[in-house]
């Protein structure tokens, strides 16, 4: 049974290491732990392949400038995260320069499936050793402390990204800020970038953002996405995006000479400042982008432009097309897509003069929660024809600027022919008599007739006579009277320990029953008789508030004596203790007992001790 089991976990692990194994391509890429060093420093350079789990062979590094001292020390991970495989080999070296100067390690070639891979050049600054052992700087903290510096550090840095930095106006912007970072334990939203000339939408934040490597300037770093925000500028020229600022709390492992065993200590579990590390508070900001934002060409621009840029449709919608003079109708126009919504203008309609039209009623959603930013606004317009016949309402015209086409488009909805019959006097009476303020709820849809009366009631009734106002006060009362005695019971056991123990002794009595239980039936005879014992005298020195540790049959005997429990009861439970003794001590002399009779009749006696204590 167990090896039927397997097949499918196997059979995944198969899959999964096929599916890797066909990937179409491979990334390879080079770092250092550092570019600067002295000649008496060991570097750690290393590779690292993602992509495929039948990995190339990778030839050690070849410099004149350089000499290997150990290695290579190899390491491979496969993750599954939201569905997508990814497999990663780190293939490391321990290297020392042999002179001074600015040394470049040379890159290194490896085949796979046919394709060549060639790593970056890494270029390190060496400088002569002023002794046998390179100090610590004299700005290192001390371990336990934390500092706080200004500005970009090697150990983290921060970068503003953009797809381009030219742009039309009104055109969308998306800019994410990536963090590159190699040991920090924690990071704080310190800024916001001001962004003046810009209209800003933020995309919503994710707690747990995608963690990549990369490789900067020969140095690897981890990456992730902090922050993500949508621009759309709404005046031309060049403008500046400001830095946006974070601090973070960066982890600095203890000094130390290199060593066959830094390896090993290199983990992040010896970083931690309780191993001799300390840490500090690092400010860091991306730095300021200028963008050019372009005005909107002037060949070609429609008169039914109203600013809007981006990827739009138009819908328009009516109530009815028949309809009677003096009662109210409702046109919707609705334009969607992608852009900047929060700044769409409708075009002037010219409504005909039979028609009474009010201020539309405008609603906007906004989605932006994916790129671009999505959304629709709609503009509702209540209406009144003032008289009978023929009334049309004529299309409208909406235009827009692509920036991706660079060029205008123009949409143009339905237009409406509504037939208006003629009303009644009664009703014309009616609504010639109504406010604006009451036919603009027409359009709420919240006005019904009622189509009967109700029901009647007698004007001596009051509310000191109804059923439900007595009902609802007298369990208000009931309710805050609970509270009031919950509370008191809850400070009475918090200031009584004798109180606290005795009421959670049958609660503590039962889970240890349950544990016994597992443990009969993984057949550990010896630690069920311990725990039978340790549970009966438990509950006993729990009601009767006695010191739990070191309590043995003869003070629970005594005990039960003086508060005058039945002799019967104290008899059969300092019995029963005594054989748990014996057994317990002496188990060759019991082999023969049966520990679930004894779990029985420990649960008989704590029920009659319950009733008793």
């Amino acid at each position: 049974m167990n090896k039927l089991l397997r097949v499918p976990g196997l059979l995944a692990i198969l899959y999964v290491l096929t599916v890797l194994s066909h990937a179409q391509d491979i990334k390879v890429s080079a770092s250092v732990n550092r570019t600067t060093a002295t000649d008496r420093d060991v570097l750690l350079f290393s590779v690292t392949i993602d992509g495929t789990t039948d990995f190339p062979e990778v030839p050690p590094p070849e410099s004149p400038d350089f000499v290997v001292i150990s290695g290579p020390s190899m390491s491979s991970s496969i993750q599954i995260i939201n569905g997508q495989v990814s497999a990663t080999k780190n293939i490391t070296w321990q290297i020392a320069p042999t002179r001074t100067g600015r040394l470049t390690i040379q890159p290194l070639k490896m085949v796979y499936r046919g394709k060549t891979y060639t790593t970056e050049p890494i270029t390190v600054t060496v400088t002569a050793s002023q002794g046998k052992s390179t100090p610590p700087p004299a700005s290192q903290p001390s371990p336990q402390t934390t500092q706080r510096d200004s500005g970009q550090d090697k150990e983290v840095f921060l970068k503003a990204v953009l797809p381009k930095t030219s742009i039309y106006k009104g055109e969308e912007l998306d800019v994410a800020f990536d963090l590159y970072y190699r040991n920090i334990r924690n990071l704080q939203l310190k800024k916001m970038p001001d962004a003046q000339g810009f209209w800003i939408e933020q995309f919503p934040d994710n707690s747990n953002p995608p963690i990549t490597s990369a490789v900067v300037n020969g140095i690897q770093y981890r990456k992730a996405t902090i922050k993500e925000i949508a621009l759309f500028p709404n005046t031309t020229g060049v403008l500046t995006l400001d830095p946006l600022v974070l601090d973070c709390e960066v982890l600095i492992p203890a000094q130390r000479r290199r060593s066959i065993f830094d390896d090993f200590f290199d983990d992040s579990f010896f970083n931690d400042p309780f191993f001799g590390g300390s840490s500090r508070i690092i400010t860091v900001r991306s730095d300021a982008v200028k963008i050019y934002v372009k005005p909107l060409p002037e060949n070609g621009r429609p008169a039914s432009f109203t600013g809007a840029v981006g990827r739009f449709q138009l819908e328009s919608t009516i109530d009815t097309l028949v309809t009677t003079q003096n009662q109210a109708l409702t046109l919707r126009y609705t334009i969607t897509g992608s852009g900047n919504i929060s700044t769409l203008k409708l075009p002037a309609i010219d409504f005909p003069n039979a028609l009474e039209v009010f201020e539309p009623k405008i609603n906007k959603q906004i989605d932006n929660k994916s790129k671009p930013i999505r959304g629709s606004v709609t503009w509702e317009y209540v209406m009144i024809p003032r008289r009978a016949g023929t009334i049309s309402i004529p299309a409208v015209v909406f235009s827009y600027f692509d920036p991706q086409a660079e060029a205008y488009r123009t949409l143009t909805s339905r237009s409406f022919s509504i037939k208006v019959n003629p009303s009644s006097e009664l009703a014309l009476g009616q609504t010639d008599n109504w406010r604006k303020e009451e036919i603009s709820l027409l359009g709420q849809d919240i006005r019904f007739i009622m189509r009967n009366p109700g029901k009647f009631y007698s004007k001596s009734a009051t509310l000191f006579n109804s059923f439900w106002f007595w009902l609802f006060n007298g369990f208000s009362v009931v309710m805050i009277a609970g509270t009031f005695l919950r509370r008191w019971w809850l400070t009475k056991i918090s200031t009584n320990q004798a109180l606290v123990r005795r009421y959670q002794a049958a609660t503590k009595v039962q889970q240890k029953f349950k544990k016994i239980d597992q443990l009969l039936a993984e057949g550990m005879r010896e630690e069920s008789f311990s725990q039978i014992y340790s549970a009966v005298t438990g509950f006993i020195a729990d009601r009767l508030n006695l010191p739990a540790a070191g309590i043995g049959t003869r003070e629970i005997e005594n005990a039960l004596a003086v508060r005058k429990i039945n002799p019967d009861l104290v008899t059969a439970v300092t019995s029963f203790l005594s054989r748990l003794d014996e057994i317990r001590f002496l188990p060759q002399n019991h082999e023969d007992e049966q520990c679930a009779d004894y779990l029985t009749e420990a649960r008989r006696l704590v029920e009659l001790l319950a009733k008793e204590i």
